[in-house]
């Protein structure tokens, strides 16, 4: 009975300490906007011969729920769990994972229930894509920082991703669902950004390059 009341306590402290809070409000706001625009297309601004490209919105819904599943990873004690090794690496890969896959199942289950199955798995594999993204750019820039490579992403893809009809072969984003080419970039993207988690922690320099220092 012990034994059970101080791991439910050592939970509760690593989801306060890990933000979990703050990602389930930010996947419930996300999941409300993936069911608002469903499947539907964008029209945005782009640089080619048409001026604008069209894209479906799984392309831009998928992005909030990979940067917080990633973004909860940053822990307000860092500088202390530093010191923690593998036990706290596996307490992160499972909690990353968990969050990934409930991410996935409500970006599916929103997008089939107001768009299509189809927009559904394209909203899946786009989460996968940026997932690996923003764990690369946690590694990079600071966990919180985990939006600016999946956004640098986005807009990239956007602007230069098409050449006003078809998508090019490495704007994965762009691709329609039964595309096997872009599921298994998202999938080389995830094993990058899984990779750049399971390297050894940079020392904290202080606060000035993020406001949820790297671990």
């Amino acid at each position: 009975m012990i034994a059970v009341t101080a791991r439910r306590a050592d939970l509760l402290r690593y989801g306060r300490a890990h933000h979990l809070g703050q990602m389930a409000l930010g996947f419930a706001a996300a999941t409300a906007v993936a069911c608002w625009a469903g499947n539907s297309d964008l029209v945005l601004p782009a640089a080619n011969g048409n001026g604008w490209t069209e894209m479906a919105s799984t392309a831009a819904t998928a992005i909030p729920f990979a940067v917080f599943a990633a973004g909860s990873l940053h822990s307000a004690m860092a500088s202390l769990e530093q010191a923690a090794g593998g036990r706290l690496l596996k307490a992160e890969l499972v909690h990353f994972a968990g969050a990934l896959l409930l991410a996935a199942a409500l970006i599916g289950t929103a997008t089939a229930a107001t768009g299509s199955a189809g927009g559904a798995a394209e909203a899946v594999r786009n989460l996968i894509l940026y997932a690996g993204f923003a764990l690369v750019s946690g590694r990079l820039f600071g966990r919180s920082l985990s939006w600016i490579v999946p956004l640098a992403g986005f807009v990239v893809v956007d602007f230069w991703g098409s050449d006003g009809v078809h998508p090019y072969w490495w704007a994965w984003q762009f691709h329609v669902y039964d595309s096997a080419w872009s599921w298994v970039a998202a999938g080389a993207c995830l094993a990058c950004g899984l990779a750049a988690l399971l390297l050894p922690p940079r020392p904290l320099t202080g606060t000035a390059r993020s406001l949820w220092p790297a671990r």
